[in-house]
């Protein structure tokens, strides 16, 4: 194999070793890194992204050293994430080796960690890594107003900063704005990172309770390129998501619920003057009639959505009413645990004409929905139908068989009642499918994976789920 390998130059290898990467997984160059040095060092080069989590640090007792190991084997990488559901008794050691690894890593995920790491280390960090541009600290235990703070002022070129759902171990005391919290993150904290972080984009404020209004109108008049803000479980109120919309010109994806108090049941989304023209994608939950207001406003105001997500839907009659209003999209996701059947999911795809891709996880669905999809949304090439169980058809369901040409992708991931039969039928009425994802609930026999593959020689790559023992599958 070694003079095989030298008969090609490095770079051709590299580049056909580089298409074994799919969606940001490198399990597939693992066997290749086995063949011969040459191969190894082109797959450590490959690597753009490396994640530690609780499989790492549980196998490992040491795994700080582990954590170096993997800096000093990968010197290309773009991505590093830290993610454990463990205390760890010293969260400032990783820190400070990656600010020391000398790497030019863009972006870093924290997840989980009991306590913020100290001002010294977030400083350490800003200095080494200055093009970092986005930062996630994701369900901390403690992080609070002058955490921010810190953050902002060694890393003043963020362009994405994630903060969502920290984790809460007290009530704690009412802080009076704008004074900073020691306790937790606040509408004081969010305006003092907003004067800050002038290139930032996207952020998500998503749980923190501490976040109302004023932190919508401060990012909104401090950052002027953001352009996606999340903040669903928030402090955040509809009138607020009214200001946001009047005064955020760059919008392009928001991210909002409809729950309790931060929702006034009297409230309407009428008579809007909205700048957000360029708002692309939505995600809403919660009160259906805000929904559907929130909506209808954006259709009066020629926003053209592409990219929908509503949750949860009270019926099907309300969907409707809100598909109706967005004849543009392209990205439509309906999740909530509910019972469609067949002749309603047919008068929903009626108002999806050029929809692309359709994610209805946790719904229970039959077969013919497949015929709907092929008969009704003609653009349609990517299915996401997840978590869901398949019905027997209905008597009343009138079934005209349809292939559709154009779906690529299809994930059925734990899906109760679906064995290899139903899957080879299902395949072989979508001839260009490119990419079944099963896995979990769906299990699927070797022998049945074969014989499908055998009959629809188009698959180029059968996925599971991650966390099955069968990852993913090339045809032969």
């Amino acid at each position: 194999m070694k003079g095989r390998c030298n008969e090609l130059p490095e770079e051709l290898w590299e580049s056909i070793l580089d298409r074994l990467v799919l969606d940001d997984d490198y399990e597939d160059l693992k066997s290749p890194s086995l063949v011969c040095k040459q191969f190894l060092s082109i797959t450590n080069r490959l690597r753009r992204k490396f994640v530690a989590d609780d499989n790492l640090l549980c196998a490992n007792s040491n795994w700080c050293d582990v954590l170096c190991r993997a800096l000093e084997r990968f010197r290309n990488l773009k991505e590093i994430r830290l993610c454990t559901q463990w205390t760890l008794l010293d969260v400032n050691s990783p820190i400070l080796k990656l600010a020391n690894s000398g790497l030019d890593v863009q972006s870093l995920c924290f997840h989980s960690f009991t306590i913020s790491p100290s001002a010294a280390s977030f400083r350490r960090l800003g200095c080494t890594m200055t093009n970092l541009k986005v930062l996630r600290c994701t369900r901390f235990a403690s992080l609070r107003d002058p955490d921010l703070v810190y953050i902002a002022d060694v890393s003043p070129r963020l362009e994405e900063l994630d903060i969502q759902y920290p984790r809460k171990k007290y009530a704690p005391p009412e802080v009076r704005y704008p004074e900073l919290s020691n306790d937790r993150v606040t509408d004081a904290g969010i305006e003092a990172i907003s004067h800050k972080l002038q290139r930032l984009r996207r952020i998500n404020i998503s749980g923190i309770e501490g976040c109302s209004d004023h932190s919508l109108v401060a990012l909104s008049s401090n950052c002027k390129n953001l352009n996606e803000i999340k903040c669903c479980h928030s402090g955040v109120t509809s009138q607020g998501i009214c200001w946001l919309l009047c005064h955020s010109t760059n919008l392009t994806s928001l991210h909002k619920d409809f729950y309790g108090s931060s929702t006034n049941s009297s409230f309407t989304f009428d008579n809007l003057k909205i700048s957000a023209i360029g708002l692309r994608e939505l995600t809403i939950q919660g009160s259906m009639v805000h929904q559907e207001g929130l909506v209808r406003s954006l259709a009066k105001a020629v926003v053209l959505l592409e990219k929908l997500k509503l949750s949860p839907p009270s019926y099907v009659t309300e969907v409707m009413t809100i598909l109706r209003a967005c004849p543009t999209l392209k990205h439509f996701t309906l999740s909530a645990k509910r019972c469609i059947n067949d002749n309603q999911m047919s008068e929903i795809c009626r108002c999806l004409p050029n929809i692309v891709s359709i994610d209805l996880s946790y719904y229970d669905f039959t077969p013919a929905i497949f015929s709907v999809f092929a008969k009704e949304c003609p653009a349609l090439s990517e299915i996401t139908l997840r978590f869901g169980s398949l019905r027997p058809i209905q008597d009343d369901f009138v079934m005209n068989l349809e292939r559709n040409y154009r779906v690529r992708y299809l994930d059925l991931s734990d899906t109760w009642h679906l064995n290899d039969k139903l899957l080879k039928d299902i395949v072989v009425d979508c001839p260009n499918l490119h990419t079944p994802k099963v896995g979990g609930r769906a299990l699927i026999p070797k022998e049945g994976v074969e014989e499908i593959l055998k009959c629809c020689p188009q698959i180029k790559q059968w996925r599971f789920r991650p966390d099955s023992s069968r990852k993913s599958m090339k045809s032969p």
